[in-house]
């Protein structure tokens, strides 16, 4: 066990389906045979999710990561210093909710750049709640680029057997067309190729999907493939990566799926997540890449609908946590 990886849960907005989902996947125990899991949060949420599910977990506080004993049963709770959650409040958007989110994976980074943990797993949080905090970035990555000193993070998605990285991630979608760029583009396949072998794959096979209908019909819908993307896939290949494209977005993931390609290189955050989002939820997450450890995250959101009804599916936390292990070790 000493040499599994240290992986923080870190517990998201408190007002989310997050510490439930929490409790259901860390009551199995088998977790505890691939890694040395600790949640970083709120004890008395996380007691009070716990009792509701009537889940045998128990919650141990600590304030040092040192103190941590990584027992099945008897999860280490570390709450950040100087931060009170004091009561929760409903499930909606709520600017406290949103610094408890910052404030915990906050934290969890600054112990990966301790090198005191490998990775970092986070149940979800709100993108409005942060914003409200005070937190004047556009998402998380933003902000963990800022914290971390990372100059590119970047978000790999899982979808079951293949694996999707999008060039522009939370930007208008006016605003895409300027970041497709030859240069730009040849960087995520890259990072795609890293990843792919990262996880066993010596010889990964990836797609760069186009950005106009039809992959722009020949510059009839657009010039983005004949100038940008067609020369960043040349560009690849002169570096020994095996990749094809650009593909027509409406048939590039039914060609990886049928088993064409290991991973696919989109140019935007809709035509990734809306294609991965339609697999199987117990196999999909969001992973940040380019950062001190890998992080993981949920492939959905708060879903304040249903928060505290004990109905929330763990699976995608479930996949975030495989992964994580996967590419901590």
């Amino acid at each position: 066990m000493a040499s599994s990886p240290v992986i923080s849960i870190v517990m998201g907005d408190p007002a989310g389906i997050g510490p439930e989902i929490i409790v259901k996947l860390l009551s199995d125990e088998n977790w505890h045979k691939r890694c040395r899991p600790f949640i970083i949060g709120d004890a008395q949420v996380m007691r009070d999710s716990a009792a509701a599910l009537h889940a045998p977990l128990q919650f141990r506080a600590i304030d040092e990561l040192a103190d941590a004993e990584f027992a099945p049963g008897r999860i280490d709770l570390l709450s950040p210093p100087g931060f009170e959650l004091g009561p929760v409040p409903l499930p909606e958007v709520n600017a406290k909710c949103g610094e408890a989110a910052g404030t915990y994976l906050q934290n969890a980074y600054e112990l990966a750049m301790e090198s005191r943990v490998q990775g970092v797993v986070m149940a979800p949080m709100n993108k409005e709640s942060f914003r409200l905090a005070g937190y004047n970035y556009v998402d998380e990555l933003e902000f963990l680029s800022h914290i971390t000193g990372s100059p590119e993070p970047f978000i790999l998605g899982a979808a079951g057997p293949i694996w999707a990285v999008a060039v522009t991630e939370h930007i208008a979608f006016k605003d895409i067309v300027s970041y497709i760029k030859r240069e730009r583009i040849l960087r995520y396949i890259g990072h795609m190729r890293h990843v792919l072998e990262k996880l066993g794959q010596p010889q990964p096979r990836i797609a760069v999907a186009a950005l106009n209908p039809h992959a722009g019909e020949g510059g009839l819908f657009g010039r983005e493939e004949i100038d940008e993307i067609a020369p960043a896939v040349r560009d690849a290949r002169r570096d020994d990566i095996d990749v094809t494209g650009p593909v027509p977005a409406d048939i590039v993931f039914k060609r990886a799926l049928a088993g064409d390609f290991d991973g696919v290189v989109c140019m935007y955050h809709d035509q990734m997540n809306i294609a991965r989002k339609l697999q199987a939820r117990d196999d999909i997450a969001t992973l940040w890449m380019g950062l001190p450890v890998i992080g993981a995250t949920t492939a959905h959101g708060t879903a304040f609908d249903i928060a505290g009804q004990g109905i929330a599916d763990p699976g995608s936390l479930r996949a975030a946590l495989n992964y994580a292990i996967r590419l901590a070790s």
